[in-house]
């Protein structure tokens, strides 16, 4: 049984390619979509869904604020957060929000690796993030990130 990913991006164009893509992928197919985080906390109650791929920038609640929002009702739901800020602060951010990963936009192995990884239980960052990160003053990524 092919593994249900929800999609929430809100560019019309980004959505449709992201779907296309994540539905092209042996085992994987898309389970719902949404533009806004408020739309996505309707839906996400859709059964079925085994993970969430969100862009951090979004409409009112950004992704980030989805992540938290949804893991208080549905903690075993992972999020992979999927957006071009490569910015550390919104990496570290989304991690402290509960996602289990982060990919920039623009790499499509890239994306079904993370995909794949974080459906298996693991948590993911680029070797370029996790090194980014671990420049930042403060604390290491959390344990189990893994690294493309």
């Amino acid at each position: 049984m092919a593994a249900h990913i929800f999609i929430v991006e809100d560019h019309p164009l980004m959505l449709q390619i992201t779907s296309e893509f994540v539905a092209s992928l042996p085992g994987l197919t898309v389970g719902g979509t949404a533009a806004t985080a408020e739309e996505a906390l309707d839906r996400l109650s859709e059964n079925g869904t085994r993970l969430v791929l969100a862009d951090v920038s979004l409409p009112a609640m950004s992704g980030i604020e989805l992540v938290a929002e949804v893991q208080k009702r549905r903690p075993s739901l992972p999020f992979l957060m999927f957006s071009a800020h490569q910015e550390v602060s919104y990496v570290e951010q989304a991690l402290a929000a509960g996602a289990r990963g982060y990919v920039v936009k623009g790499n499509p192995s890239e994306l079904e690796e993370a995909l794949r990884c974080v459906l298996g239980g693991g948590h993911y960052l680029t070797p370029k993030m996790r090194e980014r990160l671990n420049r930042q003053p403060g604390p290491d990524p959390p344990a189990g990130y893994e690294t493309a």
